[in-house]
């Protein structure tokens, strides 16, 4: 086992994982964050994955520079995740948030003593279950043509306005554009919990997210929906071919799904659920 050096290096965790599933499975550790081992500390029922990082270039100062570097946050991010994701190909982690380091082996065993059944319980929650990515595109225009041609109260609306005074029309005509703008929004909420419930038998869990910007997307059409799911290993395939046959009914509406996963589990991993 890799020792740490005395006064002058500090811990990065990157997960925590069940003692007796990574014992049983030959997990391939990579070199860590600061080009050093990856190695596992056990306590208990638990194995936690940690790698020596050197105390200046890791210390919280000097982190809080570092991150307004791009290139370095976007480096170490990614292999922060790489870690993770390469562990969780093999094994069920608790994956840690970037950047979660102990100045002392002490402090890490006093946060294991503390949440040890928090993380326990957590692991034997997630065991056999993966996290998958599901988000919700839709062409603003033609989503609302739909909504005009085919919703009850606009299509209702409309036909009275057709047999209206021209005098009144002006008026009505402006209340019709509200209309469609409010059934417009409770349409795209429908559509979000119609698919949810179609969904429903084969998750365990699922975390809304906020929709990402066009900024961020750089996508023409819109984020209508950003869901995680959390899955039994043996319903994903089923999910898989579900979200197909959604789309199929979506398409007219001018809508269309990305699906990506697995995932290690980074959105149920929180011993409070986060929304």
């Amino acid at each position: 086992m890799y020792k740490l050096q005395v006064d002058t290096d500090y811990i990065y965790m990157y997960g925590v994982a069940l003692k007796d599933e990574f014992q049983g499975t030959e997990v391939p550790l990579p070199t860590g964050i600061d080009l050093k081992p990856v190695y596992t500390k056990t306590y208990k029922d638990l194995a936690v994955v940690i790698t020596p990082v050197n105390a200046p270039d890791f210390s919280q100062q000097q982190i809080d520079q570092l991150v307004k570097d791009a290139e370095w946050l976007k480096e170490k991010a990614l292999h922060h995740h790489e870690i993770i994701a390469a562990i969780h190909n093999y094994i069920t982690l608790l994956p840690m948030s970037f950047c979660t380091i102990f100045q002392k082996e002490d402090t890490l065993e006093g946060l294991l003593t503390e949440q040890y059944d928090e993380f326990y319980q957590k692991l034997l929650s997630l065991k056999g279950k993966q996290e998958w990515n599901v988000k919700m595109y839709c062409n603003p225009d033609k989503a609302l043509t739909h909504v005009i041609n085919h919703n009850a109260a606009v299509q209702d609306l409309k036909e009275k306005l057709a047999f209206m005074p021209k005098g009144k029309q002006f008026l009505m005509k402006k209340k019709l554009e509200q209309l469609i703008a409010s059934q417009f929004e409770l349409e795209q909420s429908r559509w979000w919990h119609e698919i949810n419930q179609e969904l429903h038998p084969f998750f365990t869990d699922f975390n809304l997210r906020k929709n990402w910007g066009k900024d961020v997307t750089e996508r023409k059409d819109d984020m209508l929906i950003n869901c995680d799911y959390l899955l039994d290993t043996s319903k994903v395939e089923d999910f898989l071919n579900k979200i197909q046959d959604i789309e199929k009914t979506y398409e007219p509406l001018g809508c269309g799904f990305q699906v990506t996963g697995p995932w290690p589990p980074y959105h149920f991993s929180k011993m409070v659920k986060e929304t």
